[in-house]
């Protein structure tokens, strides 16, 4: 498998989501990246790589830090306030190894 061939965002035809600066549009890239069958090789890459930038197998990846989500401006709902928002490279290491 190719990762750069056979992942969901190659066609999904909406390429610039995954490299947005918009949580919502970054968090429709994450939808398209839970239901594609290389998503834990696209994330081994990405940690294998030191991305910097974009979603890669669902995690956000900022400034060379993974999140699980972008928060908007402004203060967080109810519903936002207890998830989190930082991953760390250990548990996204794990859950790599895991797959």
């Amino acid at each position: 498998m190719n990762i750069y061939e056979d992942g969901r965002c190659t066609d999904s035809g909406q390429h610039d989501l995954f490299f947005s600066e918009t949580p919502s549009e970054l968090a429709a890239a994450q939808e398209i990246c839970m239901g594609c069958e290389v998503r834990i090789l696209c994330l081994q890459e990405a940690l294998d790589q030191s991305i910097e930038w974009g979603v890669w197998g669902g995690v956000i990846f900022w400034d060379g830090q993974p999140f699980y989500r972008k928060r908007g401006r402004g203060r967080p709902s109810r519903e936002e306030t207890n998830l989190p928002l930082e991953a760390t490279f250990e548990e996204l290491h794990r859950l790599v190894r895991s797959a």
